[in-house]
């Protein structure tokens, strides 16, 4: 979903934020906080000479309420983080655990082949990697001397 920016718009929220709480700060469990109402997994994102790798930290998360996907050159994780326990909210002091849909994209380059990606998942952690084309990968050139 694409959000058409408005810089006043930010500039009104920032600073009406200043009044609301000391030097602007919101505890993480207070709705106004935007970062507590959207829930983004964690990743890391790194490569070696053959594979470009992904892990998202997915805690908690079972492996059927995730889904992986790839249209042309961008690849999608998409899940949800169920909330088991059907507690009530007025009995916590600090909730700071994140529940519901997510969803991450990453553009991927030209000099991986996304149809022979793999994925694993253990303990949590959902490994994604993608090997590296033939001519993407590095490769000596001899010397000759003459």
């Amino acid at each position: 979903m694409l959000v058409k920016w408005n810089p006043y718009t930010e500039l009104e929220r920032t600073v009406n934020g200043l009044f609301d709480q000391p030097f602007g700060l919101r505890p993480i469990w207070d709705d106004r906080n935007e970062e507590a109402r959207t829930w983004q997994p964690p990743v890391n994102v790194y490569e070696d000479k053959d594979h470009l790798s992904i892990e998202a930290q997915l805690p908690g998360i079972d492996l059927k309420d995730i889904e992986l996907s790839v249209k042309e050159q961008t690849l999608e994780v998409r899940g949800e983080r169920k909330d088991e326990a059907e507690k009530s909210k007025d009995g916590y002091h600090v909730r700071e655990a994140r529940y519901g849909n997510f969803s991450r994209s990453f553009v991927l380059p030209s000099t991986v082949n996304p149809d022979e990606a793999k994925a694993t998942y253990d303990k949590g952690v959902l490994t994604i990697s993608i090997p590296k084309q033939e001519k993407a990968k590095p490769r000596k050139i001899q010397i000759e001397v003459k």
